[in-house]
């Protein structure tokens, strides 16, 4: 299929997210979009599900062979727990000409067992992470997507507008990318959470928060990583001790300490790992030098 021919979309699971793509790729130009839901004719569930399919004018598959038999490109939009199930399944009546597109939100193991199955049949595959709320986007949300066919799907569906960034032809990689990520975001956001918690009752929430801008708006995020980590590396005693502090203070408020437990864990793990010996005392350049540090440290324990 080249980018001059307009693709057939069908969608396995018709949840919140396909119907937003719909509707986003209907107004793009893409003329005949298939769903198949198992939900679809649950007599409770099933009434939203149909009432999303007429919205968006989307004709309902009555089995899965039948959206895959219809359809150039198939997105699968269902849950995690299901998407290797499914795959499995798909995986029967797939040919070479398909490309299987996986939304879900799953490990990159399971992409890359998704891409086996799908691959073993002849379809090309594409692990696509979904990288913000779909709702306010429509199809085109940001997508990072990698995989035997990621390449011709971002090919084809940049034509209609959708936001996607080839990672590479590896399964496994975008959704990695999406996992790690969210390392970072949830556990800022929780941060913010335990921080904000103890400040606003001490009175000094708006100072917290000033102080904390002003020691992430000077730096990129690179840079902050370089000195932060480099420093914690020879300093991490100290900073449990630190740690130790802050968590007898929020239990003294009878507030959660979870957060500041866990740093402290963190730190501990690091004291117990002597980088500080390692590094002769002196803070390193890079805080890739403090990774490959504990990799090497790990592996001789």
């Amino acid at each position: 299929m080249d980018t001059a021919t307009v693709p057939v979309i069908g969608f396995i699971g018709f949840g919140e997210a396909a119907f937003h793509i719909s509707n986003g790729l209907k107004n793009a130009g893409i003329q005949t979009i298939h769903a198949f839901d198992v939900m679809a004719d649950d007599p409770n569930a099933g009434v939203m599900i149909k009432k999303r399919m007429e919205t968006a004018e989307v004709h309902k598959c009555n089995y899965l062979e039948e959206l895959l038999e219809n359809s150039d490109i198939i997105f699968c939009a269902t849950s995690a727990k299901f998407a290797l199930s499914i795959a499995q399944q798909a995986a029967k009546a797939i040919t070479k000409d398909k490309i299987y597109v996986d939304l879900n939100s799953a490990s990159p193991s399971t992409k890359k067992e998704v891409a086996t199955a799908i691959g073993t049949a002849g379809g090309l595959f594409a692990d696509a992470a979904v990288m913000a709320p779909v709702p306010p986007h429509g199809h085109k949300v940001p997508m990072l997507v990698s995989g035997s066919g990621a390449l011709q799907f971002a090919a084809l569906m940049k034509t209609y507008g959708m936001d996607i960034t080839f990672i590479n032809e590896q399964a496994g990689s975008s959704s990695a990318m999406k996992m790690f990520r969210s390392i970072f975001m949830k556990g800022f956001t929780s941060l913010l959470l335990e921080t904000l918690s103890a400040s606003y009752q001490a009175g000094v929430d708006k100072e917290v928060l000033a102080s904390i801008q002003e020691t992430l708006s000077g730096s990129t995020l690179e840079e902050l990583a370089n000195l932060l980590i480099t420093r914690t590396a020879i300093h991490a005693e100290r900073r449990v001790t630190e740690m130790s502090e802050v968590v007898a203070t929020l239990n003294e408020m009878k507030l959660d300490s979870t957060m500041s437990q866990a740093t402290k864990t963190k730190l501990q793990n690091i004291v117990h790992m002597d980088l500080k010996n390692y590094f002769g005392g002196k803070v390193p350049a890079n805080y890739s030098d403090v990774l490959e540090a504990i990799e090497e440290l790990s592996k001789i324990k």
